[in-house]
C-alpha cells in the first residue's frame, strides 16, 4: 500500500510541475516574452523632433496593442499611459483542481510639450508598436534687436 501512495505523490508532483512550466515559461520570441520585457523595462523610448510648424514625439512600444494606450494632456505634458490586464486560468476537471491568476500592470511617460504648441491641433496614430503624436506649433515672430 505504501508504494501505491508513493507513485499517487509523484504523479502529483510531477502534474505541479508541468502546471509550473506551463504559467512561468514561454518561447522568448513570443508576443508575451515582448510584453514582458517591455513591462519590466522602465524606460519608454521616446523621440521629439521639432521644425518651425510642427512638434512630434514617437514613441516606442512593441508588443503593445492600441486598446491599452491612453493619452491625455495635463499641464505642460503629453501623458502615455500603457496598461496591461492579464488573466490565466487552468481547470483540470479529472483531478478537480482550478487555478487562476490574474494582474495588472501600468507604465506611464511624460513628454514635455513645449509652449508654442498648440493643444487643440494634437494627433495621434498608433502603427506596429510606434505611436506618433503630432501638434502644430503657434508661429512666432522673431525680430532682430540692435545692440547699442
Amino acid at each position: 500500500m505504501s508504494e501505491q501512495n508513493f507513485d499517487v505523490w509523484e504523479v502529483a508532483r510531477d502534474w505541479v510541475k508541468k502546471m509550473d512550466n506551463l504559467f512561468h515559461s514561454y518561447h522568448q520570441d513570443s508576443m508575451l516574452a515582448s510584453i514582458d520585457q517591455f513591462f519590466q523595462n522602465s524606460h519608454i523610448p521616446t523621440h521629439v523632433n521639432q521644425t518651425n510648424e510642427e512638434w512630434q514625439a514617437t514613441i516606442k512600444l512593441p508588443g503593445v496593442t492600441k486598446d491599452r494606450v491612453k493619452l491625455s494632456v495635463e499641464q505642460d505634458y503629453l501623458v502615455v499611459r500603457i496598461t496591461e490586464d492579464k488573466r490565466q486560468e487552468v481547470k483540470d476537471d479529472q483531478e478537480e483542481v482550478y487555478h487562476f491568476k490574474h494582474f495588472q500592470r501600468e507604465r506611464e511617460r511624460f513628454v514635455h510639450l513645449p509652449n508654442n504648441v498648440i493643444p487643440s491641433t494634437l494627433t495621434a496614430s498608433f502603427n506596429d508598436g510606434l505611436l506618433t503624436v503630432k501638434a502644430r506649433k503657434k508661429n512666432e515672430k522673431k525680430r532682430d534687436l540692435l545692440i547699442d
